[in-house]
């Protein structure tokens, strides 16, 4: 399995991406909380920010099929967790589906719920896209996460990835061996797959651990290569700032 097939743009180059992580970071919180704390009925706040998320992506040279495909699962649990609101905020009734009445109050909620969950994600998206986990790690790491936290992350991250891996060749040599057929013996087959796994993960981790201190590990993980911070990283996060400070005035004042 690829390592890096969630930070595949990391090493696209792109103002995004010659934006320190920690700017990154910080640039991706402030966003998401400016679109979750809109109020209702800020519709042109909303399409201004969305409009905005959609520049950064292609700022960034993410394909929009990527971006809507890693947009899919978390925008369906906020769609699945918010349809009560189309039935219990009482108000006007818009449409009746036999006993179900759903109110225009509950049906403008539910949409500004969406749209808000929809361009709140799209930061998150655009940083876990443009940033490698490494970094991600060290912009925490910089913004006073604990050590041993990071540190946990970080090798539980890469430990899973090599278990994936582990699974991965142990279900190619049961298929080589024509093994798992029948009710019965499928289920022996999993419950074998699963012991070996278990045991290669616990022992590839004291390898790990071994190979770690042996190379002089002392607690923390370094970060190889860093990117710097340049005016014209400061000054890409000063623009994006005032275009959220503005967006955010701007709901306030058309309520």
């Amino acid at each position: 399995m690829s390592f890096h097939h969630l930070d595949q743009f990391a090493n696209v180059p792109s103002p995004i991406t010659r934006v320190p992580a920690v700017g990154r970071l910080l640039g991706a919180v402030v966003f998401a909380l400016v679109a979750a704390t809109l109020p209702p009925g800020a519709w042109l706040a909303l399409l201004t920010l969305g409009a905005l998320a959609v520049i950064l992506l292609v700022i960034a040279r993410i394909p929009p099929g990527t971006a809507l495909a890693r947009l899919a699962w978390p925008l369906g649990a906020v769609v699945i967790a918010s349809i009560a609101l189309l039935v219990m905020v009482p108000g006007e009734p818009l449409v009746r589906i036999g006993f179900v009445t759903i109110s225009q109050v509950g049906a403008e909620r539910f949409v500004i719920v969406i749209g808000r969950a929809a361009v709140a994600l799209v930061p998150a998206v655009l940083l876990v896209s443009t940033t490698t986990f490494p970094e991600l790690l060290h912009a925490l790491r910089q913004l006073r996460l604990p050590r041993p936290v990071a540190i946990a992350l970080g090798l539980g991250y890469r430990l899973l990835y090599l278990t994936l891996d582990e699974i991965e060749r142990i279900q190619r040599a049961a298929r080589s061996r024509n093994a798992g057929h029948g009710a019965a013996r499928r289920r022996r087959l999993l419950i074998a797959l699963t012991a070996a796994t278990l045991g290669r993960a616990f022992g590839r981790g004291e390898r790990t651990h071994r190979a770690m201190l042996a190379r002089g590990f002392t607690g923390d993980l370094p970060l190889l290569a860093e990117t710097p911070w340049t005016a014209s990283a400061v000054w890409r996060l000063s623009v994006l700032s005032v275009l959220l400070i503005g967006i955010a005035l701007l709901a306030r004042i058309a309520r």
